[in-house]
């Protein structure tokens, strides 16, 4: 039993080492705006031509860039949007998700606009200026309100 114990302390100490180093490959690390796969920097330069980009970080699976007038987008590695968060009280422009989205939320709230979008699995979940959270199918068809 003692033995037992004694073995403890150095498993304790593997444990944690390996977790430190397995979460060592999710770290965002700042990179140049001109490392951004084409794609995603026309998406930029398209929807908020007016903004400059302040910060790009990388991890191995997306990108993630923040804009002068607050705006944060997350770009896949291939450069398509993932999701886009304007800044708080402000709306995303329109024209990168269906336009059946923008219809069916005006029929809902007509004077809340989209603050952020996000590509889900099933199609696309919007948080409304109001904080209401909408859930559309791929086409832009309202599916449900989120909680």
């Amino acid at each position: 039993m003692k033995k037992l114990f004694r073995l403890f302390p150095l498993l304790f100490v593997a444990v944690l080492a390996l977790g430190a180093t397995s979460c060592s490959d999710d770290k965002d690390e700042p990179v140049s705006s001109a490392e951004l796969p084409a794609k995603a920097q026309e998406f930029v330069s398209t929807y908020f031509p007016t903004a400059t980009i302040t910060l790009t970080t990388k991890d191995k699976d997306e990108y993630e860039v923040f804009l002068s007038e607050g705006t944060r987008i997350d770009f896949n590695k291939a450069g398509e949007w993932q999701d886009v968060d304007a800044a708080p009280g402000k709306v995303v422009p329109s024209g990168f998700y269906p336009a059946a989205i923008d219809e069916n939320v005006a029929e809902v709230a007509a004077d809340a606009g989209i603050n952020e979008i996000s590509k889900e699995s099933y199609g696309y979940e919007v948080e409304l200026l109001s904080g209401l959270e909408m859930k559309f199918d791929q086409n832009g068809a309202f599916i449900s309100f989120d909680k």
